[in-house]
C-alpha cells in the first residue's frame, strides 16, 4: 500500500513536471536502503524545490501549508510522537481536536508513517505538509529546548520549555509568599520561567507587543498580533508583585517607584536571533500594567516589491527614491509600517558608493554598510542635535526616524534643499495631511514646496488566511457600492472572500498583513497650492486628479483582489460609508 502511494506521488510530479522517470527510480532506490520519505529524498536530491513541493501538495492536492514559525505547540501534543519517529520521518504533531492529531510533515502523502502514526496514537490523522528547516527547527525547539533557546534573561538561561508550560499551568495558585522576588533565593525561579515563557511564547507567535494588565482579580497577558491583541494567559493576581518586579528588573528600572511610569529595554537571543524589549511601566487603578514591544534587530528584510504596493504605486515610488535630492515623508499612526517602508527603501538603494546615515529610535533592523543611530535623551543625543551632527559627516542620503518638532523638521527639509536625499516619518491621517502638519510646526510654505518630493500614507490591514479562505457572493446592491466608489465594473455574480476560521490563524479568518498606501507625489499646482496655504481638501483633490489612489479606494482593490475583507479596510481606514 504504501509503495503504491509513494509510486502515485511521483507519477503526478512526474506528469506536472517537477521531476523525470530517472530522478524518480533513483529517489525509489534511495528510499528502500534508508526508510527515508519520498519527498525527503527529491528534496535533499536537490530533484524539486521545497516550495515546488509545497505548492504541489496545495494547489493539485487541496493539503494545506503549516508555516510551523507561527506555532506554539503545546508540550503535551509532542509527547504523542517520539522523538525518534518525529525525527526519521520529518513530521511534527501540531494539536489534537477531538480523536483527530493534526501532523505537519514533508511528506503529506506517506500513507506508511501515517497508518503507523494512527496506530501508535489511537487517533486519526490530518497531515499539513510544511518545510524540512521549519519541521527540523521545531523539533530542537519542543524535543531539545536546550540546545536553541538561549536567554540572557534568567539566572536559568536553558530551561526546558515543557517545564515552562507547567510551571505557567502550576503558578495559577501559588501563595503570594512563594512569588516574591529573591536574587538570592530559589523562590526566584518558577517566576523567572514564567517570564520567560510569556516572552518566548510571544516571539513564536509572532507578536509585536506583550501586554501585562492587572484588575481587581488576576493578571491577564495579551499579545499584539498582525495589529490586534488576543488574550493568551490570565494568572493569579498574587503573582502580581513578582512578575511587575521581574519584568523591571531585566529593563533596569527602579522595582520600588510604582508611582510615575518608566522606561527601560532588554535584550534576549531566541534561536540565534537578536530580540530588542522595549519594556514600559504604566500606574493603573489595580497596579502597573506592562507593555513590551518586541524588535527583531536580525529579522528577514522585506523586499519593497513585497509589501503590497500596487504595481503603479511601487513605479512610482521606486523613481521617487532614486532622485538625488528632496525629501520623502511616510506617514500613518503607530505600528502602521512606516519603519519597515522606510528599511525597504534603503536598502533598495543602497550601495557602497553611497555614504547613508541614520538616526533612530529604536534602530528596528540592522542593515549592511548603512551607518545607523539611536537617539539617547537623557544623554541629550536628540533628533535635532544628531541630524544636525549627520549632515558634517558628508551624507549623501539621510534617514530621520520621526519628525517631531519644528527644530528637527526645518534642519530636514534645508538638507534637503541643500543636496541631500531625506527620508522621514510624520504621525498624519493621509498623504495631503503631511503638508498642514509641517506648517503647524511653523515651516515656511515655500520650503516645504520646494523640498517635498513625494508622501506615502499607509495602513496596514490583515490578509485573509490562505488556509480557510472561502469565496461568497454578496448583494447586488453591495457591488454597486464598490462599482461607484473605485469606478469598477463588477458584475453582480462577482465573488469575494472572508476566511471561515480554523487553527492556524487562531480562529479570526486572517493570517498575515499587508499595506495599503497613497502616494501624493507634488505636481506644479500641488506646489503651488502648498505655497497658497490651501487647506488639505485642496491639496488631495488635486492629488486625486493627478492620480493618487486613497487608502480607502486601494483597500478596496485589495478586497477585489480576494487579499482581504470589507469590514477590515473599513476597520482601518474609518470609513463609516458602506
Amino acid at each position: 500500500m504504501a509503495r503504491v502511494e509513494k509510486k502515485l506521488l511521483g507519477q503526478i510530479l512526474i506528469n506536472a513536471n517537477l521531476i523525470t522517470d530517472k530522478q524518480l527510480e533513483e529517489s525509489l532506490k534511495e528510499q528502500r536502503k534508508t526508510g527515508q520519505t519520498l519527498g525527503y529524498i527529491l528534496v535533499s536530491k536537490n530533484y524539486i524545490s521545497q516550495q515546488d513541493l509545497i505548492n504541489f501538495f496545495e494547489s493539485k492536492l487541496g493539503i494545506p501549508y503549516a508555516n510551523l514559525t507561527n506555532y506554539v505547540i503545546d508540550p503535551e501534543i509532542v509527547k504523542f510522537v517520539p522523538y525518534d519517529i518525529a525525527s526519521k520521518y520529518n513530521l511534527i504533531p501540531l494539536l489534537k481536536v477531538k480523536n483527530t492529531l493534526t501532523i505537519a510533515m514533508l511528506d503529506p502523502l506517506d500513507s506508511f508513517v501515517i497508518d503507523s502514526l494512527k496506530y501508535t496514537t489511537g487517533c486519526d490523522i490530518k497531515p499539513l505538509v510544511s518545510t524540512r528547516e521549519e519541521i527540523e527547527k521545531s523539533l530542537e525547539l519542543y524535543y531539545n529546548v536546550n540546545k536553541n533557546v538561549k536567554t540572557d534573561l534568567a539566572a536559568d538561561n536553558e530551561a526546558d520549555l515543557n517545564e515552562l508550560q507547567q510551571f505557567a499551568n502550576k503558578l495559577q495558585g501559588i501563595p503570594e509568599a512563594l512569588a516574591n522576588i529573591d536574587g538570592s533565593s530559589d523562590n526566584a525561579a518558577p517566576v523567572i520561567k514564567l517570564v520567560n515563557l510569556i516572552i518566548l511564547k510571544a516571539i513564536a507567535d509572532g507578536a509585536s507587543d506583550i501586554h501585562i494588565e492587572p484588575s481587581d482579580k488576576n493578571l491577564r497577558t495579551r499579545y499584539r498580533i498582525d495589529g490586534i491583541l488576543h488574550e493568551v494567559m490570565t494568572l493569579s493576581k498574587a503573582l502580581e508583585p513578582a512578575v511587575t518586579s521581574r519584568i523591571k528588573v531585566m529593563a533596569n528600572m527602579d522595582i520600588s517607584e510604582k508611582r510615575i511610569p518608566q522606561d527601560g529595554r532588554a535584550e534576549m537571543k531566541f534561536q540565534n536571533r537578536s530580540i530588542d524589549l522595549r519594556i514600559s511601566s504604566f500606574p493603573c487603578v489595580h497596579g502597573e500594567k506592562i507593555v513590551l514591544r518586541i524588535l527583531d534587530k536580525t529579522g528577514i528584510m522585506i523586499p519593497l516589491e513585497d509589501l503590497g504596493f500596487a504595481p503603479e504605486v511601487l513605479e512610482k515610488f521606486k523613481a521617487v527614491i532614486r532622485k538625488p535630492n528632496g525629501i520623502i515623508l511616510v506617514t500613518g499612526p503607530t505600528g502602521s509600517g512606516k519603519s519597515t517602508t522606510l528599511y525597504a527603501s534603503l536598502d533598495k538603494i543602497n550601495s557602497v558608493d553611497k555614504n547613508i546615515v541614520t538616526i533612530e529610535d529604536p534602530v528596528e533592523y540592522e542593515l549592511s554598510v548603512i551607518n545607523q543611530s539611536q537617539v539617547n535623551v537623557k544623554a541629550g543625543f536628540t533628533f535635532a542635535g544628531g541630524l544636525r551632527s549627520i549632515l558634517r559627516q558628508d551624507p549623501d542620503i539621510v534617514m530621520v526616524g520621526e519628525i517631531r518638532d519644528h527644530e528637527t523638521a526645518e534642519i530636514a527639509i534645508r538638507a534637503a534643499l541643500t543636496g541631500h536625499l531625506v527620508f522621514s516619518t510624520l504621525h498624519t491621517n493621509d498623504a495631503s495631511g503631511a503638508v498642514t502638519r509641517l506648517i503647524d510646526m511653523k515651516i515656511e510654505p515655500f520650503l516645504i514646496s520646494s523640498s517635498i518630493i513625494c508622501v506615502m500614507a499607509q495602513r496596514l490591514i490583515r490578509k485573509i488566511c490562505s488556509s480557510c479562505k472561502t469565496a461568497y457572493v454578496p448583494s447586488p446592491q453591495f457591488i454597486d457600492k464598490i462599482n461607484q466608489l473605485v469606478d469598477a465594473n463588477l458584475p453582480d455574480n462577482f465573488e469575494l472572500y472572508r476566511g471561515a476560521g480554523c487553527a492556524f490563524c487562531k480562529h479570526t479568518g486572517f493570517k498575515g498583513r499587508t499595506t495599503i498606501n497613497e502616494l501624493l507625489v507634488p505636481n506644479e499646482k500641488i506646489h503651488e497650492a502648498i505655497v497658497n496655504r490651501a487647506p488639505t481638501s485642496v491639496i488631495k483633490k488635486e492629488a486625486r486628479k493627478n492620480g493618487m489612489k486613497t487608502l480607502r479606494e486601494d483597500g478596496i482593490y485589495k478586497v477585489i483582489e480576494g487579499l482581504t475583507t470589507i469590514e477590515e479596510v473599513i476597520r482601518v481606514t474609518q470609513v463609516d460609508d458602506y
